[in-house]
C-alpha cells in the first residue's frame, strides 16, 4: 500500500459534509474517506482513525462497524480506508434509510435490526455520535437475513477535550451513547412504517 492511488470521478460514491467516498479502484471492497473542504473541519478521518485504534487496542468487537485500515497516500490527498459493505451477494449494501423509505423490512425484522444494534453498541460501549440514518447500511447477510452496520459518524464530533473525555471516562460515554441512542431511535421512528 505504499504507491500513490489515482482517484478518478468514475471511483466516486458520495459526499458528506466533510469527506468524499470513493470505491478503492485497486481493492473494491473497499472506499477512501478524503477530506473534501479546504477551509476548517473537523478532522473526521483523524478522528475516526484514533478512535478505531482505540477499540482494536482495548479489543472491542467491530461486528457491527465498516472496519477500518489505516491511512493511505492518493492523487487527491491522505484518504482513510475502510471496509465496503457488500451484501452476500456482492452487491452493494444500502441506507437502512433506504429500506426504511421503501418499506423493504417487516416488523419484526426491524426490531430485530434494531434491537441488535442496540445491544452491541451499549455492551461494547461504541460513541456512535452522528446518528443519521445513512450513516447505517443494512447489510443483506443472507437470503432473508440482515445485520445493521455503522459506516460513519463514531468518536465524537471533533477532535476535543470532549473526544479524549468520551475515551477515558464509562460514565460520560455511557451517558452519551444513551443520549446519542434516544436521537437515532427518534430518527428511525419518523421512517418506520410500524411505529
Amino acid at each position: 500500500m505504499n504507491s500513490k492511488i489515482i482517484l478518478k470521478e468514475e471511483y466516486f460514491l458520495s459526499k458528506g459534509g466533510e469527506r468524499n467516498c470513493y470505491i478503492n479502484p485497486n481493492d473494491k471492497s473497499k472506499v477512501i474517506k478524503i477530506v473534501h473542504r479546504q477551509e476548517k473541519h473537523n478532522e473526521q478521518n483523524k478522528l475516526e482513525y484514533k478512535y478505531y485504534n482505540y477499540l482494536q487496542k482495548n479489543n472491542i468487537s467491530l461486528k457491527y462497524l465498516s472496519k477500518c485500515f489505516g491511512f493511505i497516500d492518493t492523487n487527491l490527498g491522505k484518504g482513510l480506508v475502510f471496509e465496503r459493505i457488500l451484501d452476500f451477494d456482492e452487491t452493494p449494501s444500502v441506507s437502512f434509510k433506504f429500506y426504511l423509505e421503501e418499506k423493504l423490512l417487516d416488523r419484526l425484522s426491524e426490531k430485530k435490526l434494531i434491537n441488535d444494534l442496540k445491544d452491541y453498541l451499549f455492551e461494547n460501549d461504541i460513541l456512535f455520535i452522528d446518528v443519521d440514518l445513512s450513516n447505517v447500511f443494512c447489510q443483506k447477510i443472507s437470503k432473508n437475513k440482515y445485520k445493521l452496520v455503522i459506516i460513519d459518524g463514531l468518536g465524537a464530533r471533533r477532535l476535543n477535550w470532549r473526544f479524549y473525555l468520551y475515551l477515558f471516562s464509562k460514565k460520560f460515554t455511557r451517558y452519551k451513547i444513551k443520549k446519542q441512542w434516544k436521537k437515532f431511535y427518534n430518527n428511525y421512528l419518523k421512517y418506520s412504517k410500524y411505529d
